[in-house]
């Protein structure tokens, strides 16, 4: 066999490190197999190994190096082993280290770590056969193993189905099945969509089944009647032999029915025809572990043929753990968070927070995203022009659908000195405000605005709901976040008095960096988002501290001072936590002295 050689010393690693080469070889030759290569070229070296088995004979690998060796892993397939778990069926690669690449030791030979692995993988094979499920588990990863990503390599790279993870299905062999669909801007050879799975029903009989349904969901959707059929798995790879099974399997199960094979045939012959795969497949790990897995098969016609393409298009179940990799979200879910200020600070805190899962979010802001926002704010052209509370609100209702997004363009505690446009006024602004705070849990300020602070603090206080502000400073060379409780001894006013008398310290600001832009008739300052966004994450972090303390650690302190330069050089983000004590010139000091 010719074996193909291609590429540069450097570009190949076995070039590159011929000694390393040599004592991979070596270190097969010591556990008794045998090698050979099958390609060498482009920085890939891929080697056929016989390896031999404690039970006598051998079995053929193909080991795949990294261009990268020995710092990535390598990929190891066994052609002619067919293993239940840890190994895909239809590449045979083996499955011999979790996804986390800390496994991978580079100082290690290839031919060591098969010998390690292999046998393990092996050994829990057996011991799953015998259903030593306990001994399996200390010997394997802990996570299911379902059949569901072993065929994606082959499915549609734009298109999409979201379903209800607890999708009740008909005790049935088959029948309709509801979709709710939507176009998706056109990439690659097939028009792509998303689609929600809103219902599966049988043939015949009643199913009271609720419909599930995206939340927020927006823009022209709608109804595609698909079919559904049980099938066991294992599957072929493609597609189109997937779906091929499936239809013999509804002419099978409606021979005795030939208006339910006319209804779901009629189905099939739709310009766009899907069919919904339900199978048994590992959802826990486990021997209980199995329930309904999905695929989800997509039949076009071709514009002019009576050809059909097929394709698979990508399942994702929706469930009540999506939020599950962040704890203290299901604290947030019940929340209320009123936001006032959503520049370069509070537009990245109002994504954060949504993104945390808090239930209900109020923004306030006057201003329009201007194109020169761009450089620190939370979204980019598509939204220059807009309000920046309309252009935040239309963001986080399309992209997280399960927080409650309320808005008012307006500017706190602005005055009005033409009786006109008093009469136009929806109401009394005070009384607006008042309630919003009443109903909040929390109220954030990222105005950057004195005066709208101090309103806004002292009604805080008067009421009894938590204020937190951040703003950065000039140049963008700090920053301050406050955290006011209710019945704290300090108060706003304690915090301006103590910075006006130096007792407490001030974030680092530079002057120089204050600049007014042309057509511009405000002055602002210099600053990108990469800097400013530290003190949107602490605010967020304050907010969330304060609304689920006993999930997320608030902290002990009131007041937060970052310093992002010292002595005029950048330095590393440097927090600095500060108590607000009571200050004698303020009620809060007096009451006290």
């Amino acid at each position: 066999m010719n074996v193909l050689k291609r590429g540069s010393d450097q570009d190949n690693w076995w070039q590159a490190y011929p000694g390393l080469y040599a004592r991979e070889l070596a270190a097969y030759e010591g556990h008794g197999a045998s090698h050979r290569p099958l390609i060498q070229q482009d920085g890939t070296l891929i080697l056929e190994v016989l390896w031999p088995m404690d039970s006598g004979g051998s079995i053929r690998l193909n080991v795949g190096y990294s261009p990268l060796h020995p710092f990535c892993r390598p990929s190891i397939s066994a052609p002619e082993l067919q293993l239940e778990r840890h190994q895909n069926p239809f590449t045979r690669d083996l499955c011999l280290l979790t996804q986390d690449s800390a496994q991978w030791y580079p100082h290690q030979m290839v031919a060591d770590f098969v010998a390690e692995r292999l046998s393990q993988v092996l050994q829990v094979m057996t011991l799953r056969r015998n259903e030593k499920w306990s001994e399996a588990a200390s010997l394997e990863e802990q996570a299911p193993d379902p059949v569901t990503p072993y065929h994606m390599h082959v499915a549609e790279e734009y298109s999409a189905v979201f379903f209800d993870g607890q999708q009740p299905v008909p005790n049935a062999p088959l029948g309709t099945a509801v979709f709710l669909l939507q176009g998706r801007l056109e990439r690659g050879r097939s028009p792509p969509f998303q689609a929600i799975l809103s219902k599966v029903e049988p043939l015949s009989g009643t199913w009271m089944a609720k419909p599930f349904d995206l939340p927020k969901r927006a823009g022209p959707w709608k109804n595609v009647i698909g079919r559904w059929i049980r099938l066991e798995p294992p599957f072929p790879e493609a597609p189109e032999e997937i779906l091929a099974a499936a239809e013999k399997a509804i002419e099978r199960q409606s021979a005795l029915f030939p208006a339910h094979l006319k209804k779901l045939g009629s189905i099939a012959d739709d310009d766009l025809s899907i069919t919904a795969v339900v199978f048994q497949e590992e959802l826990s790990y486990g021997p209980d572990n199995k329930g309904n897995g999905w695929f989800f098969l997509v039949s076009r016609r071709v514009p002019g043929s009576r050809r059909r393409q097929v394709s698979l298009v990508r399942g994702y179940r929706l469930s009540s753990d999506m939020l599950s990799r962040l704890p203290v979200a299901s604290a947030l879910k019940s929340k209320k968070v009123v936001l006032v200020g959503c520049g370069a600070i509070g537009s990245f805190a109002a994504v954060e927070l949504a993104r945390s899962g808090v239930g209900q979010l109020t923004i306030i802001d006057f201003d329009l995203v201007e194109p020169g926002n761009t450089v620190r704010w939370a979204l980019g052209r598509s939204v220059w022009g807009l309000p920046k509370t309309t252009a935040l609100h239309d963001f986080l209702y399309h992209n997280y659908p399960w927080t409650n997004v309320g808005r008012g363009h307006a500017k706190v505690g602005s005055a009005i000195s033409n009786v006109d446009d008093v009469r136009k006024l929806e109401g009394n602004p005070m009384r607006w405000l008042r309630a919003l705070i009443e109903d909040a849990d929390i109220v954030v300020d990222t105005s950057a605005a004195t005066e709208c602070q101090g309103a806004l603090a002292y009604m805080c206080r008067s009421i009894g709901k938590p204020y937190v502000l951040g703003h950065a400073t000039e140049g963008a060379a700090g920053g301050v976040v406050a955290r006011f409780k209710p019945g704290a001894p300090g108060c706003y006013v304690c915090l301006q008095q103590h910075w006006s008398g130096k007792t407490l310290p001030l974030p680092t600001i530079d002057s120089s960096g204050t600049i007014v832009p042309t057509g511009c008739n405000a002055p602002t300052f210099t600053g990108g988002a990469f800097d400013l966004q530290e003190v949107s994450m602490e605010v967020v972090r304050s907010t969330i501290g304060l609304l689920a303390p006993d999930v997320y650690d608030s902290g002990d302190w009131h007041l937060s001072i970052l310093d992002l330069t010292e002595n005029g050089r950048r330095i590393l983000p440097r927090w600095k936590a500060e108590t607000i004590a009571p200050h004698s010139s303020c009620s809060c000091g007096a009451s006290q002295g």
